[in-house]
């Protein structure tokens, strides 16, 4: 009993004890094995992304995109945050960026482009032709963040809201949330969840196209 009580404490302050700021690489998964992409369609767009994102320094929900006072108007920062990190009593303590030359607005595009290469389009790299159509991608809301769900449980959540525009056609808008539990919540997870969000952005955009 001792022996197990013990154990419970370690993860405990285990969980709690990471405060400094971490750098975790995102990638946009490629398609797996199964899903086979549409055929040509013939069509060529260029996807790009504008993280519209509102910080605060202590929000009411930890949805929210959440940094310090000295980051909270600093694009440098807030364009790579994807996270804030929280002890077992839910403190803020520490956040989450993606490495330098890396971006919320690219990681989203990149994500949104996966579901046009699956629907049939091709994506290109540069506006420029006449027949390419502009996809702008308006970011409201893409964070991770996690909550104490039981003793030794976290629940690690990813959410996000895009205002999409297709030239010529009508904006569209797409929402996704996907959770996972975890024991102690560490530079992997937020790595995992984070990906996982940006699949969900592609597959719920591949069903409006």
């Amino acid at each position: 009993m001792v022996r197990r009580f013990l154990g419970v404490v370690a993860l405990v302050l285990l969980a709690g004890c990471a405060t400094n700021r971490a750098e975790v690489d995102v990638d946009v998964l490629p398609p797996g094995n199964t899903q086979t992409p549409a055929p040509s369609n013939g069509k060529k767009v260029f996807v790009s992304a504008v993280d519209e994102r509102v910080f605060q320094i202590k929000p009411d929900s930890f949805d929210i995109p959440s940094l310090k006072y000295d980051d909270i108007d600093d694009k440098s920062i807030t364009e790579r945050a994807i996270a804030r990190k929280r002890n077992n009593f839910n403190w803020a303590i520490g956040d989450v960026l993606l490495p330098k030359g890396r971006t919320v607005a690219g990681l989203v595009s990149d994500a949104v482009a996966s579901a046009y290469r699956q629907a049939g389009y091709e994506v290109v790299s540069t506006p420029t032709g006449g027949d390419v159509r502009k996809v702008q991608v308006r970011i409201i809301e893409f964070w991770s963040w996690s909550g104490v769900d039981g003793v030794l449980d976290k629940g690690v959540r990813n959410q996000s809201l895009l205002q999409i525009k297709p030239a010529g056609a009508s904006e569209y808008s797409v929402k996704t949330l996907v959770t996972e539990n975890a024991k102690v919540v560490t530079d992997s997870v937020w790595k995992n969840i984070t990906e996982e969000g940006l699949e969900a952005i592609t597959q719920e955009t591949l069903k409006k196209l």
